[in-house]
């Protein structure tokens, strides 16, 4: 199967487990990868038989603009999303945040069919 993917999507939101966490915007990253054929789209080259990458980062970004908690239900979020907007055969999402100290951030990934 073929694979459309975005790296590190910077995404600005309001997250954390306390308030004065998801009081400041903290930017995230953001990576997917989606499964898909690509067969068609290779032979018609029509943007119409593929899934529009642009289209998906703007719905990512646009999902930035909710408040949550955890870096969990943001990627479960994004996951859903996209299954749902552009019927991707599965979807990986990986979710970066740099809060924690001496490090160069935590990252929660998921898949879902």
């Amino acid at each position: 199967m073929d694979t459309i993917s975005i790296h590190e999507l910077e995404v600005p939101t309001h997250i954390g487990v306390t308030a004065e966490e998801r009081a400041s915007i903290q930017t995230l990253k953001v990576s997917i990868d989606m499964e898909k054929d690509l067969s068609v789209v290779g032979a018609s080259d029509n943007v119409a038989d593929t899934i529009n990458y642009e289209a998906v980062a703007d719905a990512i970004k646009r999902l930035g603009t909710v408040q949550r908690n955890t870096i969990e239900r943001f990627a479960e979020d994004i996951a859903q999303m996209i299954l749902a907007d552009f019927k991707p055969n599965y979807v990986k999402v990986s979710v970066w945040k740099f809060i924690l100290p001496d490090t160069d951030g935590v990252a929660v990934t998921i898949t879902r069919p």
